[in-house]
């Protein structure tokens, strides 16, 4: 009798573990993730890895189980019970990878409601299906408790206060960790979808997803093969300091993809140096097009910031443009929500304002997703 008991002891263990090159029970491929470097999905089990603790790589492991194998999801913290069924986002840019899974009712609680651009969201907050947890540096525990979520998904960053995450799994909070924003690819941002398929038990769905925006993507990119570089000048400087990303960064390959060059980018960086005001506005005079420019939407804004910049050619000649035409009143970004999901659009936008003449061959009558024209 004894052993009769031990045996299905281990036969529950092994359905529940779901076995080696599974996915929800299913069979996976191997390498499930060929472009994101701080994500590995390999069978059932999942690594996030991340820059930011202890500057220095570091990893965490999770294995996802049925949901109905209480025992282990009671005694293991990184045992993810899936498919998942509701969700506290710590960021908003976990909400359209939800959505077009065609689950956004599973979202229960997000931090900064009033920074959420999606209408869909938007709307389930202002109705109280959604509640605001509070920010990662003081979230609200005391709701984040009641709300009793399957999980939490999370972020950290280098140089802030990340304890929330620890004192939640101390709380019996399951909680992952998805550093998505340190991919320095598109492809790599792009195949967390992935991820939130084999959480949500969409997996299939997630990566036909994938493939059909990485073959947008590629299409769009391939009309600027070969066309002369358009010289970019990004962002404002801040406090005196211009920050321009590196050459090896996700918005420099955008920018490169979309045949252009960033000014001032530093070879083999995928982290934005700091230059001088008087480095980049040396630069400046050989920019055709100047984008990323705060929360400016007349070039008016930009003048107020330095009278200096009505010298700049791009200034003149009116080829100002900015990442801010879907933004909410208290400053959410759409461009930063959704963008991750959605390069090929982030793409021909850039192909519009780099060369038109390319976008009017390849996709005439188009109009700006995500940035804007500044005028007066």
């Amino acid at each position: 009798m004894k052993r009769s008991w031990i045996l299905l002891a281990v036969l529950a263990l092994a359905s529940c573990r779901g076995g080696e090159g599974t996915v929800n029970g299913k069979a996976a491929a191997e390498n499930a993730v060929a472009f994101a470097d701080f994500l590995s999905i390999s069978g059932d089990t999942v690594r996030s890895f991340s820059s930011w603790q202890d500057k220095r790589s570091q990893s965490e492991t999770y294995h996802l189980v049925p949901r109905d194998c209480t025992g282990i999801l009671a005694s293991d913290p990184m045992a993810i019970g899936v498919p998942v069924r509701s969700v506290i986002c710590m960021s908003t840019t976990y909400l359209p990878h939800i959505k077009l899974l065609g689950l956004a009712d599973i979202v229960k609680g997000v931090s900064g409601t009033r920074f959420i651009y999606d209408s869909l969201y938007s709307a389930m907050a202002e109705e109280g299906l959604i509640a605001d947890v509070g920010a990662e540096t003081s979230p609200d525990y005391e709701k984040i408790l009641f709300l009793d979520c399957d999980l939490v998904l999370s972020y950290g960053i280098s140089g802030s206060d990340n304890s929330y995450i620890d004192k939640l799994r101390a709380l019996g909070r399951k909680v992952i960790v998805i550093n998505d924003y340190l991919e320095p690819t598109v492809l790599g941002k792009l195949e967390y979808i992935k991820l939130f398929g084999s959480l949500l038990g969409k997996r299939e769905v997630a990566d036909s997803i994938f493939l059909a925006k990485k073959n947008e993507y590629e299409a769009a990119k391939s009309c600027c093969h070969g066309v002369p570089k358009t010289e970019v000048l990004v962002n404002l400087p801040f406090k005196g300091i211009w920050y321009v990303p590196g050459k090896e960064s996700y918005m420099a390959e955008l920018v490169r993809n979309a045949g252009g060059e960033i000014l001032g980018a530093e070879e083999g960086e995928n982290l934005s140096s700091q230059k001088s005001f008087e480095q980049m506005y040396s630069l400046a005079s050989k920019a055709d097009v100047w984008i990323h420019l705060n929360q400016a939407v007349r070039t008016s804004d930009v003048a107020s910031e330095n009278a200096m910049f009505r010298q700049i050619p791009a200034y003149k000649e009116g080829k100002l443009y900015n990442n801010n035409r879907r933004v909410t009143a208290a400053g959410g970004s759409d461009y930063w929500e959704s963008g991750a999901l959605y390069p090929d659009e982030i793409l021909k936008d850039m192909i519009q304002i780099f060369h038109p003449e390319i976008a009017e061959k390849y996709f005439p009558g188009r109009e700006l997703v995500y940035y804007i024209r500044l005028d007066d």
